[in-house]
């Protein structure tokens, strides 16, 4: 899709400004595509129908990628020249460095770990412990035992997979966020729930936080989701109990640290998907 096309896309009224930021990127199962900037580019794109484009150990993946950064590259250039900004003097060589510290800070926070540790415990259950149920029992088909659950173990694997890494990636977001609003400097302490008088950095301070929220919001729904396929594979498999419980404790703990972290987060209002009245409201 070429640069004025995406141009002349972004224009359609329809499209909800930035659902696309706080969504869990699962379009096969979200009734909102329709008013989605995002998806709207992606099928626009036949290049993305070959699914060796999508395949990250061919070498048409990287050749496709290069291509997109090309892409927003020039629609940057093009944003910032209209927007009289000179995109060379934005950040500073130190202040690349110092971001770069903070990255690796990031890694190795107490919520990054546990984010890491939940998706590693969850690839050896599903290597040592579900690969062999599937083979032998079939059990890919059996229905959860409680009646209040619907959906089988099947369903239950795919959602649990589908978060497996996206709640890590998603708390990294958020604590990179926490750590651009805890710099050692004034701005720690500007009052950003405050509407007046922002300051530049201020302001920048504020996005910071609200984008903290709200990646974590979608980390903790994506918690909340796997919570619950956990148990209907606890329940329909009730023989793994001993073996999932590690797993669950781990998520449990997690969810309980996002939200004694980012006290707010479950309050941030996702464009699109929290507004009253939507089908997709969590």
């Amino acid at each position: 899709m070429s640069t004025a096309d995406i141009l002349e896309t972004v224009e359609d009224s329809n499209f909800i400004s930035g659902i696309y930021n706080y969504c869990d990127r699962w379009r096969e199962r979200c009734p909102l595509t329709g008013r989605c900037l995002l998806y709207a580019t992606e099928r626009a794109d036949p290049d993305l129908n070959d699914p060796e484009v999508r395949d990250i150990d061919n070498a048409k993946f990287w050749r496709k990628l290069e291509s997109i950064f090309k892409d927003a590259h020039e629609l940057i250039a093009n944003w910032a020249a209209e927007a009289g900004l000179d995109l060379q003097s934005l950040e500073t060589t130190a202040a690349a460095a110092e971001r770069e510290d903070r990255r690796r800070d990031v890694k190795e926070h107490p919520l990054a770990l546990s984010a890491r540790r939940y998706a590693q415990l969850v690839q050896h259950w599903f290597y040592e412990e579900f690969a062999v149920e599937t083979r032998v029992y079939d059990d890919v088909t059996r229905q959860a035992k409680s009646a209040a659950d619907d959906i089988d173990v099947s369903d239950a694997a795919e959602i649990i997979r589908w978060y497996q890494f996206f709640i890590a990636a998603k708390t990294n977001r958020a604590l990179m966020g926490l750590a651009d609003r805890c710099r050692e400097n004034d701005l720690a302490y500007v009052d950003i729930s405050a509407d007046n008088q922002l300051s530049n950095d201020a302001i920048i301070l504020r996005a910071a936080a609200d984008d903290s929220n709200g990646s974590t919001k979608i980390a903790l729904i994506g918690i909340d989701r796997s919570s619950s396929a956990w148990r209907v594979m606890q329940s329909s498999l009730p023989e793994k109990t001993d073996s999932i419980v590690p797993i669950v404790l781990e998520l449990e703990r997690l969810r309980q640290s996002l939200e004694e972290t980012f006290p707010n987060a479950r309050d941030f209002f996702r464009p699109g998907f929290d507004e009253v009245g939507s089908d997709s409201m969590n």
